[in-house]
């Protein structure tokens, strides 16, 4: 006996149509191999007498005032792959929608009738701008401008889980349907075979599920592939399911998220409804623009949580690098991290010592935890379902939902997060359960429809919220963080102790060349000037001599101090190992500071691209404090005060641009502005030393990067740091 699934049913040749359009089908040499039935009902002729026809033949019988579509089809062409040529058409006072294209190596013609839908262009300005309002749902807005444009009774959203079973998720519905809200279906409701066409086919519909359907008629015995047709019919099971969930009008648009299918928006309507092409076309557009607002958002947030899990991460490194106490660092963060992970506890700890932080499980179920999760090998092992049941107290909270960091290679270093059991309601549109029925004549069974959609309830338990990819990406980013400061850590206590002495050596010879070497310009300064004050009536000469041997002394102490300065700096400074970062936070974080110290409230900010640059964290801060600090300060007596900051990518550098209005620079005695004390003859009444921009110049060769400026008098500066890309 041959059991037949739903996912074995070939919905995509089935050979038959609905009865509001009409199908012809043309091979490759534009000759027609099969035709609608139901043309009979219009032209008055068979199918079968037009096997064999040219299409632009066949045109001229079917339209004769519009015979030169096909040429039109030719003429228009863009993607031959999945180009669909429309016309809207009048035959006989009524209007018609002629759609040619081609698919699986032949040539397809369609009519459907029209129900006189236009969507007009301010409309659909209107629809946008209904879907990007922040105050609401977009898809929740998208089932009711959906249900604006078809007039069904109901649409709602239906979204795919993970086991491939469904949920109602947003829904606009008329006054006299109960709400499906949060309503589960089962994986089998829609088959396979099923979920692969509406990827591929983005809108699916059904006028009037009692309606006759009309087979095809084919030169050949062939099975002839309909996915991409409008007027397909409905596969037999899926009609059944629609009658038994008493719906006589069915519309379907495909909801795709980065070329996978997301969900549909599912369209209900009690009494028979045709929903034409132009309908579709409106809804299937719309439809995407809400994905692309929703991928947007979505993007939004994962930039917004990765600009604050990214300032956590470096305050935490910060920490560990100042200290060893591996306890008292998560202790210290434990709140945020919980908070940034939804978690209800944490534990951390070894075979020695250990610490928690908010709820967690019983000291001995959590040393029951670790022999269970020692099996897994994984460095962040993550689950929603974890059981640990033996010893449990009825009265004590289940932590299902587990994060297992190993913290060091090598020992028994754990990081622990919990989550309590999260149980819910959940309601199903009618027991979720298949059923099978058994045909006598062909000695087969087959999947019977659900007959029932009443709610039904079941609790589900046991389970915790299920951790997001992003929060495991997280934690693995910690352990990383920590892994690297530990071992750095250990070859750097080594470093430092060999740079130690090197540093003692040179801080020596530093020593002994002021106290020694200075000595004899010195000299030459002090016996110079005490002739002068002493020997009032020195002649021109002397007076002369005496002077000269001042700035020579002066010129020499100021050779020696700068090539000990040098010497000393380059024997002390310490290697750096550049790491890629992401400023974002830094220069927000600036921004707002520099804002409050200068007082400059109605700055005009505006953060361009930016890319992560290879750089050392405090020192690129320290860069940007600088440069935007200046910026703000210099601008901030603007009636307009504008500050810009951007970077641009090319093969081998990252630049960044710092760009303000301010008070400017006269750069054409190409004076060093980064001169130690240089400050400009306009910058009278702002505050400043003049070290500033010498501190830039020296952050900039440690980074091994360059910089130059661009400034006119009254119209603002603009810097240039080139990071390169590679070390």
């Amino acid at each position: 006996m041959r059991h037949i699934d739903c996912h074995e049913e070939r919905i995509h040749t089935c050979g038959k149509i609905q009865s509001f359009g009409y199908l012809f089908i043309f091979d490759g040499h534009e000759q027609c191999v099969a035709a609608s039935e139901n043309i009979e009902q219009r032209w008055l002729c068979t199918a079968s007498s037009l096997i064999g026809k040219n299409i632009d033949e066949l045109l001229d019988f079917l339209l004769p005032k519009y015979n030169t579509l096909f040429q039109h089809f030719r003429e228009e062409i863009a993607d031959p792959v999945f180009y669909r040529f429309v016309e809207k058409v009048d035959l006989d006072g009524s209007d018609y929608y002629v759609s040619i294209y081609r698919h699986a190596e032949k040539l397809y013609l369609e009519i459907e009738q029209s129900n006189g839908f236009d969507l007009k262009q301010t409309k659909l300005y209107y629809y946008a701008k209904h879907l990007e309002r922040e105050d609401s749902d977009v898809w929740k807005s998208l089932t009711q401008l959906i249900r604006e444009i078809i007039q069904f009774d109901r649409v709602m959203i239906y979204r795919f889980k993970e086991d491939k079973s469904g949920q109602v998720i947003a829904e606009s519905i008329g006054h006299s349907l109960d709400s499906l809200l949060g309503y589960r279906y089962p994986e089998f409701d829609i088959p396979k075979q099923a979920r692969a066409l509406y990827k591929e086919f983005l809108a699916r519909h059904t006028a009037d599920t009692e309606s006759m359907v009309s087979p095809l008629v084919q030169s050949t015995e062939e099975d002839i592939d309909l996915t991409r047709c409008s007027v397909r019919a409905l596969s037999p099971i899926h009609l059944q399911y629609l009658r038994n969930a008493k719906v006589r009008a069915s519309a379907s648009f495909s909801i795709i998220v980065d070329g996978e299918l997301w969900g549909l928006v599912a369209c209900q309507n009690v009494l028979p409804k045709h929903v034409d092409l132009a309908q579709r076309h409106a809804c299937t557009f719309l439809t995407q623009y809400a994905v692309n607002y929703y991928l947007a958002m979505c993007r939004k947030q994962e930039t917004q949580y990765i600009e604050l899990t990214s300032q956590l991460e470096a305050e935490l490194k910060e920490k560990l690098w100042l200290t060893n106490d591996l306890l008292a660092t998560f202790n210290k963060f434990a709140h945020r991290l919980t908070h940034k992970l939804a978690a209800d506890g944490m534990w951390i700890g070894n075979h020695k010592e250990q610490l928690s932080f908010g709820h967690v499980p019983a000291e001995q179920h959590i040393a029951a935890i670790h022999k269970l999760l020692d099996e897994q090998q994984e460095n962040v092992f993550a689950t929603h379902e974890f059981t640990y049941t033996e010893g449990l107290q009825t009265s004590e909270p289940l932590f299902p939902g587990i994060i297992k960091a190993n913290l060091v290679p090598d020992s028994s270093w754990t990081l622990l997060f919990f989550r309590k059991e999260h149980r819910i309601e959940e309601v199903w549109a009618g027991k979720p359960e298949k059923i099978i029925q058994y045909d006598p004549v062909s000695n087969q069974k087959f999947p019977s429809p659900r007959t029932s959609f009443e709610a039904w309830k079941q609790i589900n338990q046991s389970t915790a919220i299920k951790w997001e990819q992003r929060e495991i990406q997280f934690i693995e980013r910690i352990v990383l963080l920590v892994q690297q400061v530990l071992a750095k850590k250990a070859g750097e206590i080594q470093r430092l102790n060999e740079e130690l002495v090197n540093a003692n050596n040179t801080l020596d010879t530093y020593s002994y060349t002021l106290t020694h070497d200075l000595k004899n310009p010195l000299s030459a300064i002090r016996l110079s000037a005490q002739m002068i004050q002493m020997k009032s009536d020195l002649s021109e000469a002397s007076l002369k001599r005496c002077s000269t041997n001042i700035l020579d002394a002066a010129q020499l102490m100021a050779e020696m101090m700068d090539k000990m300065h040098e010497e000393f700096a380059s024997s002390s400074a310490v290697l750096l190992k550049p790491y890629l970062i992401d400023p974002t936070a830094h220069i927000l974080s600036i921004v707002e500071t520099a804002k409050q110290e200068h007082n400059v409230h109605h700055l005009h900010f505006e953060l361009g691209e930016v890319y992560p640059v290879l750089a050392e964290r405090t020192l690129l801060f320290q860069l940007f404090l600088n440069l935007i600090g200046n910026a703000i300060k210099y601008s901030g007596k603007e009636q307009q005060p504008r500050v810009n900051v951007y970077s641009q990518i090319d093969d081998s550098h990252i630049s960044y641009f710092i760009e303000d209005n301010g008070i400017g620079m006269d750069l054409k005695d190409n004076s060093d502005i980064f001169e130690i004390f240089r400050r400009m003859p306009n910058s009278t009444g702002y505050e400043g030393s003049g070290v500033g921009l010498s501190i830039v110049k020296r952050i900039v060769n440690r980074l091994n990067a360059t910089i130059a400026v661009e400034s006119e008098v009254g119209k603002g500066t603009l810097f240039r740091v080139d990071f390169v890309r590679h070390q």
